[in-house]
């Protein structure tokens, strides 16, 4: 009887604006979380410096590095592995980060979008398993999102594919970073949610749950029935219906996952956000299309940059 040979370790390094997420990862499963780095406690060098120590010792226990996928936040070149530039991280400039890693440690490194790795990985082990068309969007102070296209991760001509928080839901509305009038994160990234919901509270003479009113302070309101919280959600909810019924005219996915923090109010959010799709698109592409949350949490992002790195191994052996 053959024994199935374990699965291989690869590094995934989920890049934040806050912070950088290293970890030793084994298909579906995080083996160790690497410690944190404060992508803004230095210069870009520094950085990479610190991810270099943090690489080596995460493979310290194993026979040799292995593969390294890294997701980073931003226009990011994943064919030659060259950031170009970096949201929210200043420094970071036409930095040749794959060539600089791979030469130190002498395995392969790839670059990916981070939305592209969430997507991945949701793809191979979570809410998107099993399928071959799927659309994932993470919600958190921006809008991101990945496709996979006939069972493959689409990048699009200029590697920009899936940038579903920059397409429009108003052609008349406020202006988005790139210059894209009434684009999806100007309505749900989490500080408008949070904007949205203060002016709420203001007009029905209401204190707000906290001064900030956090998407995470929203659904515990809701869920403690206030009114004013739930009818934020819905309207979240409306918004987020009405751009993703324009991916599923366009596409026509298997399935729609969706991650990040806003999504942890899905039982709340999610009703809302069906209701808008299906009242937007014909129930021919509708009826078999599933909206769900994303299943790997934040370990979504490292587990799909490991097997990224992986495959890029295997296409170098």
């Amino acid at each position: 009887m053959n024994t199935p040979s374990p699965l291989p370790f690869a590094v995934g390094i989920d890049f934040g604006g806050t912070s950088i997420k290293p970890a030793l990862v084994q298909g579906s499963r995080v083996v160790h979380h690497g410690a944190t780095i404060d992508p803004q406690a230095g210069t870009a060098a520094q950085t990479l410096d610190a991810m270099e120590q943090s690489i080596r010792a995460l493979c310290a226990e194993l026979p040799g590095i292995v593969p390294v996928g890294i997701g980073l936040p931003g226009m990011v070149d994943s064919v030659n592995g060259v950031v170009h530039r970096l949201s929210n991280v200043p420094g970071w400039v036409e930095i040749p980060v794959s060539a600089i890693l791979a030469e130190r440690l002498g395995v392969p490194v790839v670059l990916e979008n981070d939305a592209n790795a969430m997507a991945y990985g949701e793809w191979l082990y979570g809410g998107a398993a099993n399928t071959r068309h799927a659309v994932c969007i993470t919600l958190g102070t921006g809008v991101g999102g990945g496709l996979i296209l006939d069972g493959k991760l689409f990048r699009g001509a200029q590697l920009a594919a899936g940038e579903i928080g920059h397409t429009s839901i108003d052609y008349r509305g406020p202006s988005g970073p790139y210059g894209n009038l009434g684009c999806l994160e100007m309505y749900v990234g989490n500080h408008q949610i949070g904007e949205r919901a203060l002016a709420r509270y203001k007009a029905a003479s209401l204190p707000p749950p906290t001064p900030e009113c956090t998407p995470r302070d929203l659904d515990a309101a809701a869920r403690a029935g206030c009114p004013v919280a739930n009818h934020v959600w819905e309207e979240v909810g409306t918004e987020l219906g009405a751009a993703l019924a324009n991916i599923v005219w366009l596409l026509n996915p298997d399935v729609i996952v969706i991650g990040g923090g806003v999504a942890k109010a899905a039982d709340i959010l999610f009703p809302h956000i069906s209701l808008s799709v299906k009242g937007r698109c014909s129930e021919v592409i509708t009826q078999n299309l599933r909206i769900v949350p994303a299943t790997l949490g934040n370990d979504a992002g490292a587990i799909g940059c490991g097997a990224l790195a992986l495959e890029a191994a295997a296409r170098l052996s």
